[in-house]
């Protein structure tokens, strides 16, 4: 557990912070904090100037993660809502709860009090706690942090939906909640009537079968990730589109997508990293290549691209059978014909021993792809051969 101690609370997002495990017990830090804030109370219009003339070291940061048995036997935040600390929770930015142990959040919930429990709270961390579900938030869960901009819910078990009151966190630009429980459509209002100040939007490793188009509206988006879902395909209009003006990061990696989303082109003049493996891809689009013009990282790595061309290097050329070599067609031309030529242009073919294009600044990865292990055997096939040949050569000659 940490508690922050600062001056002069700047904002979440654009500090650094270091500092150090409080070994005290969760009840000593709360009070600590609270007669702090009851010392040195915040003015009524919350001046950080007004902080600085004298208003001492108040606490703005509580880390207890991994602090489960402080919570036994009860496994709830019940501990932290005594009336007594509430002039703590006034002041907190950042509070994590981090693999707790949590089995319920009840309390934190809209009562009969003036003000929310943590009214300049802007991040929350209860990741890890695998105990917590949407049976266990309370529906008016939101009410209680309206300032709330950062939410950390990884590893924990919300499903099969997002819970409604979670939605309904408006003020949201980083949501995390990979590793839940959620399954099937993402809900359709994300992006139309919630969450649409959201910049990062994690929701790897669940269970999601598709995703609606209002995503395609968050024009403040600027990193999706949705690896290790089912996801077949991406709405055909509308995700991404140009009102994704922001969108710098995509990673659909270890979904089940058999062909690459047109609409990518849309975001070409912001995207700078594209993960696309781990799917079913075969083909890579004509023209694609040539409108992600700020691409840095792209990985294609174990599809199925080049499954559907014949790439058996030397294979026969249907134009002619006579002459033997005459006849033979390139086995490089064969290969390059599986790729379009923009993407070969820009980033050249794959490295026989890596999979990787490395002609372009831009990073691509190719390899476990079917095209790139013909490439790997062909070069390894000729490296043997000259071995071979150098060798009859050597013999010959002390012959």
């Amino acid at each position: 557990g940490i508690a922050q101690y600062c001056h002069r609370p700047s904002k979440l997002l654009d500090r650094i912070m270091f500092v150090k495990k409080d070994t005290r017990k969760i009840p000593h830090i709360l009070t600590d904090a609270t007669s702090r804030a009851v010392a040195f109370p915040p003015s009524p219009a919350n001046s950080d100037d007004e902080k600085d003339n004298g208003s001492g070291d108040i606490i703005t940061e509580m880390r207890f993660a991994r602090r489960a048995p402080e919570f036994l036997p009860s496994c709830d935040v019940q501990m932290l809502l005594e009336p007594q600390y509430r002039p703590a929770l006034d002041n907190l930015l950042q509070l994590s709860l981090y693999d707790c142990g949590l089995q319920t959040l009840a309390g934190i919930e809209q009562s009969d009090r003036k003000s929310s429990l943590f009214p300049r709270l802007e991040s929350l961390d209860i990741g890890r706690n695998l105990k917590l579900t949407n049976d266990v938030i309370p529906d008016t869960f939101h009410t209680q942090f309206p300032q709330l901009s950062q939410l950390w819910l990884d590893d924990c078990s919300f499903g099969p939906n997002i819970p409604s009151t979670l939605l309904e966190l408006h003020k949201l630009q980083v949501v995390r909640m990979t590793g839940n429980q959620l399954e099937g459509d993402l809900d359709n209002g994300i992006g139309i009537r919630y969450w649409k100040e959201v910049k990062v939007l994690a929701l790897d490793g669940n269970k999601l079968t598709s995703i609606g188009r209002g995503i395609g509206l968050m024009k403040h988006l600027e990193k999706l990730y949705l690896r290790g879902n089912n996801l077949t395909s991406l709405p055909e209009e509308g995700v991404p589109s140009t009102s994704n003006s922001s969108l710098s990061t995509i990673s659909l990696s270890s979904n089940k997508l058999s062909s690459i989303p047109p609409s990518l082109v849309d975001v070409g003049a912001t995207l700078k990293e594209l993960y696309l493996n781990g799917n079913q891809i075969e083909e890579l689009p004509d023209g694609l290549v040539e409108k992600l013009v700020v691409l840095k990282k792209l990985n294609l790595a174990h599809n199925s691209i080049g499954k559907s061309g014949n790439l058996t290097a030397g294979s026969q050329s249907s134009s002619g059978t006579n002459d033997g070599d005459e006849a033979m067609e390139d086995p490089d031309d064969v290969l390059t014909q599986q790729l379009p030529q923009d993407f070969v242009q820009r980033f050249g073919m794959p490295e026989p021993l890596t999979g990787n294009c490395t002609k372009d600044e831009c990073m691509v990865r190719m390899e476990g792809n079917p095209i790139t292990e013909t490439i790997t055997k062909g070069y390894l096939e000729e490296e043997k051969r000259q071995a071979k040949e150098m060798a009859m050569e050597t013999e010959v000659v002390e012959n």
